[in-house]
């Protein structure tokens, strides 16, 4: 057999017939996806602060919020809104409708996200001193508008295969950007390093604009593989129609997006300055900015691949259940996504509270860091809920009350970084994120079980997933006592694994507990 041939036949395994049309194979992939890239993005990330520091990576957190602004507000509504459009004319069997959506949502979005790419690099010197009040990200921003178009153009691809249930072409992309984006920056470390922190920071950031290309090109070409002959398309159906439908349901979860990404930018331009207003100086209080969002809140987020993986299959699943007006089906869904994000967050916060600052020691060798990451460490009970939370409103339909929860939460955030910061530092910070989320998770939770008459089941979602938590708590405070295995690398993930293998005695006891019940 050719070697042709031996990669085609690889090509159809992987894109065709691999994990096609399973609610749970789909869930894995993304899980199995997100870890990949969030473990290349680390050693990307923990590479990146070693060259330029914390008050560099502060610089390219000031400059991420505008970015991540434009992106999200372009790609998340169409990207939702191109799976569901997808997804219903595949179930009417007309494929080739379906390509003719995708495509017109691509061509759409290249043409926007151009325009705000050029808006980003020629208003950047106006958005560094005005808006971000730092002249230094003038140029991180520049290289960040080359992006833009990149990855609008992909999300739409990537509705595209969310839709048909093929989730393999986007996990493989997401990787590729990860490995050119870890590349770059090795290749460009002896420049970056010789350097002034500005042009640092800049050129650290041509890794991302080269990783979105190489996203584009990999799902684009999984996108013309697969759609050579998509069947016959429906006359009537013209690119004018499907544009319409496409913005009609894309603008509302935009707006979600874009309001989400103002607040964002407005906390991490408020949070130095309200620092700067209680006695820290300027590097000081850039360089807490750097730690808690570049280095402290990456480690905290990493496990959201689950409960990112989570939300994105609860939308259809449940949409689906509810459909069917299949409410037991659907509770069934909610109660058990619920209980997995709950788990989750006590055991990382477990993670995080009792090894926090050999983490950072390994990952950074900041001990400005450990102490931050075991103070943050609560927020991992909530965060991972709220997450799983907004990917069961959007299946329920219910995005408006998102938003609105969302807007409050943030509130509460915002209130504390301007009131109590500069009075009581960043612990102030930290509390009034924790309170922020706590409102968030009591309102969607009331919210819910409102609209699906869910019954509360507060054992069976807090009080037993909490007990994992402890036990790892309490061995892994005994062991850090009694030994001095942390003192080394190996001797660490040995106590690691106790921890883990107590917290999975106490897992099974319940387990069994509750089947003799």
């Amino acid at each position: 057999m050719s070697s042709e041939n031996i990669l085609h036949r690889a090509y159809k395994k992987v894109f065709h017939e691999g994990f096609k049309g399973s609610f749970t194979a789909g869930a894995l992939i993304l899980m199995g996806a997100g870890f990949a890239v969030r473990l290349l993005g680390f050693v990307n990330r923990i590479y990146l602060s070693n060259l330029i520091g914390a008050e560099g990576m502060g610089l390219v957190q000031l400059a991420n919020p505008v970015y991540a602004l434009i992106i999200l507000t372009l790609t998340s509504g169409v990207s939702i809104t191109v799976s569901g459009m997808t997804a219903r004319e595949k179930a009417r069997g007309n494929p080739g409708s379906a390509v003719k959506i995708c495509k017109t949502a691509f061509l759409l979005l290249l043409l926007i996200g151009g325009l705000c790419g050029l808006g980003l690099f020629f208003s950047a010197d106006f958005l560094s001193v005005y808006v971000l009040r730092d002249s230094r990200t003038k140029l991180s921003l520049m290289m960040l508008a080359p992006c833009i178009p990149a990855v609008a153009a992909a999300s739409a691809l990537k509705g595209y295969f969310y839709g048909m249930s093929k989730m393999t072409p986007t996990a493989l992309s997401q990787i590729v950007e990860q490995v050119v984006r870890i590349g770059c920056i090795f290749a460009l470390a002896s420049v970056i390093g010789g350097k002034n922190l500005e042009w640092a920071c800049a050129l650290a950031l041509i890794s991302a604009a080269l990783g979105e290309t190489a996203n584009l090109l990999v799902v684009a070409v999984a996108f013309y593989r697969e759609t050579r002959h998509p069947g016959g398309e429906l006359a009537e159906f013209s690119k004018r129609t499907a544009a319409k439908e496409v913005l009609a349901g894309a603008v509302p979860i935009s707006l979600h997006r874009f309001l989400v990404s103002i607040l964002g930018i407005v906390e991490s331009v408020l949070l130095p300055a309200r620092l700067l207003q209680g006695g820290l100086n300027y590097t000081e209080s850039i360089e807490t900015l750097g730690r808690i969002s570049g280095m402290c809140m990456p480690l905290i987020a990493f496990p959201t691949l689950v409960t990112s993986a989570l939300a994105t299959t609860l939308v259809p699943a449940i949409s689906q259940a509810v459909a069917k007006e299949n409410y037991k089906l659907a509770n069934r869904r909610i109660s058990r996504s619920i209980r997995l994000s709950f788990m989750m967050g006590f055991l990382c916060f477990a993670l995080f509270y009792t090894f926090g600052g050999r983490i950072a020691e390994i990952c950074y060798g900041d001990g400005g860091v450990g102490v931050l990451l075991v103070s943050l460490s609560h927020c991992c009970i909530l965060m991972y809920v709220q997450q799983t939370m907004n990917g069961i409103l959007n299946g329920l339909g219910k995005q408006t009350y998102s938003l609105v929860s969302t807007l409050i939460g943030y509130g509460i955030r915002i209130s504390a970084i301007w009131f109590f910061v500069p009075i009581y530092g960043v612990s102030a910070y930290i509390w009034g994120d924790l309170a922020g989320m706590a409102i968030m998770v009591v309102m969607n939770l009331v919210y819910i079980a409102r609209c699906t008459s869910m019954p509360f089941e507060l054992g069976k979602w807090i009080l037993s997933p909490a007990m994992p938590g402890v036990a790892f708590v309490v061995v892994g405070r005994f062991l850090l006592r009694v030994t001095p295995l942390c003192g080394s690398f190996p001797g660490f993930i040995c106590v690691l694994g106790l921890c883990g293998l107590a917290a999975l005695a106490v897992y099974g006891m319940l387990g069994a507990l509750g089947k003799k019940a």
